[in-house]
């Protein structure tokens, strides 16, 4: 349909225009102004009720790729081969150490090609952390209420037994199942630098050269901010960019993110190679691209970025500790996914965690099916009922899925993401849940058809002051609720730049303030994800 600014005008309205006219034909002078006044303001209240979704400039958003589909519809590839961990030395009756049979199992499938590591009905105990460093490895129980992956101490407990140094760093680096690839790209990966810019929109990358790239190929563009020069021309410049002069995200405010490295990781298949210059990518740029921002193409090989490879089936399960103050966490911390590609954890339960979930440095990445569960209350104070740091988060990453979650208690960060884009929480519920949006440019994330419960901290967001807004710009609301029916209060101008409500929201006396923001009652546009 044609489009007004931030509304949009239904199809059907428009061949009317031509009836209309048919009809007034010959009427007096004052007749056909009456009804070009009525039509005009009949279009009108029909097109407010219509907000559009809030874009980028010539990118509409988009978050159909985000999860193991990648936008293609393409499943995982499952090798044949089975690894039973029994075979490998699991005693699986709960009091012998299981760890070292489970990497035996997983290493040795791992090597071979691949596999599915199966874990049977029962409870395994596991002593240390076990990684999945390999693609196409599964690691699969037999069912959520059938197999359990029982720890009994922390990750600082047992580094201290080990005679390691404490370093203090369990909030979020390490858990006790991990499917972790390298750090960053290698040399053997880079392809070439893109030398041009590219605005928002484009599929358009010129390169220094094209040697090396075919069409079908997957690559992934690699962004930096530039340290130094003009706000205006960062990256975190054009992601907190606002109209709204009241709510403005100044140096002081973006301190903490300039020179960030690799702050963006945006993965696409390569439409064409147009000459030694030129290639077009078959997903459109969401950010565009600038020389400055030391733009980098790499291929994706298998040695340094684990594929294909699952978590699925299972209950992890921690014994009873209480938790300790926010960001001394002693390390319960469930599962990482961490320089992956492709990869899943479905139908898991995670029970007593400090960590429930995380996903870090990753592309196309589902998590779905997972609950955070306790067994009885551990927060540290009772007053605030934290029962641990992070139930789900996605950092420094892209396109990942978050879904059929249910946050069964609160933890500091419900469902948290930072320094991460395109990706989606989605189709979940919880006790009294918070959308985490945890400054240090969460951009472009997709908040849908989600019970909050409670609806008691719909907005609560940690992160630093100096690294931005909460949100970044284009963040979207849709379909949030209570489990109470009570309508959710929109959160301050602050929160972000451009942002997108869908839904029942409780609307501020200021909210004319909010320039740049998109609010609507109507949630009758069909799923935002997926589209």
């Amino acid at each position: 349909p044609p489009r007004f600014g931030r509304v949009s005008i239904p199809g059907f309205l428009c061949p009317s225009l031509n009836l209309i006219n048919r009809m007034i034909k010959g009427s007096p002078t004052w007749a056909r102004r009456l009804a070009a006044c009525l039509l005009v303001l009949g279009i009108f209240m029909v097109a407010i009720c219509q907000a559009e979704l809030k874009t980028n400039e010539g990118f509409s958003l988009d978050w159909s790729y985000a999860g193991v589909g990648a936008g293609e519809g393409r499943t995982a590839y499952r090798p044949s081969r089975r690894c039973n961990i029994q075979d490998y030395g699991a005693a699986m009756d709960g009091k012998s150490n299981d760890q070292d049979a489970i990497q035996a199992a997983i290493d040795d499938c791992g090597r071979s090609g691949g596999g599915v590591v199966k874990m049977p009905s029962g409870t395994v105990r596991l002593e240390g952390k076990v990684r999945i460093g390999y693609s196409n490895v599964v690691l699969k129980g037999a069912g959520k209420d059938r197999t359990t992956v029982y720890i009994p101490h922390s990750l600082k407990y047992y580094d201290l037994a080990a005679g390691k140094d404490d370093d203090g760093k369990y909030s979020k680096s390490n858990a006790f199942l991990e499917i972790r690839g390298t750090r960053e790209p290698s040399d053997s990966e880079f392809l070439g630098t893109v030398i041009l810019a590219s605005p928002p929109g484009s599929n358009e990358l010129y390169m220094d050269d094209t040697m090396g790239i075919f069409p079908g190929q997957w690559i992934i563009l690699m962004m930096s901010d530039p340290k130094y020069g003009p706000l205006e021309g960062s990256i975190v410049g054009r992601m907190y960019s606002n109209p709204d002069p009241n709510a403005q995200c100044n140096e002081s405010c973006l301190q903490g993110l300039r020179g960030t490295k690799n702050m963006i990781r945006f993965m696409s298949r390569v439409e064409s190679v147009v000459d030694e210059n030129l290639i077009t990518l078959t997903r459109k740029l969401p950010l565009g691209v600038e020389p400055n921002w030391r733009p980098r193409v790499y291929s994706i090989l298998d040695d340094d970025r684990i594929q294909d490879s699952g978590i699925e089936d299972l209950t992890v399960e921690f014994g009873w500790k209480r938790a300790k103050e926010h960001l001394n966490e002693d390390g319960h911390n469930g599962v990482i996914l961490q320089e992956t590609i492709f990869c899943w954890v479905k139908n898991v339960a995670v029970i007593n965690a400090d960590l429930n979930i995380l996903v870090r440095r990753s592309n196309f990445v589902t998590v779905t099916g997972v609950d955070a569960r306790i067994t009885k209350d551990r927060s540290y104070r009772r007053r605030t009922n934290r029962q641990g740091h992070i139930a789900f988060a996605i950092h420094d990453s892209s396109d990942i899925e978050v879904s059929d979650f249910n946050v069964e208690e609160k933890w500091y960060h419900d469902l948290s993401t930072r320094n991460s884009q395109l990706s989606v929480f989605r189709q979940g519920r919880g006790k009294d849940v918070n959308m985490d949006l945890h400054r240090f440019a969460p951009y472009m994330i997709l908040y849908e058809d989600i019970d909050l419960g409670k609806g008691g901290r719909p907005f609560t967001s940690g992160g630093k002051p100096a690294s931005g807004l909460p949100s970044a710009g284009y963040s979207t609301f849709s379909n949030i609720r209570t489990s109470t029916g009570e309508s959710i209060a929109l959160p301050g101008c602050k929160y972000g730049p451009n942002l997108n409500f869908f839904g029942e929201f409780k609307r501020r006396k200021n909210l004319r303030r909010c320039k740049g923001w998109t609010v609507s009652d109507s949630i009758n546009r069909g799923a935002l994800y997926g589209n």
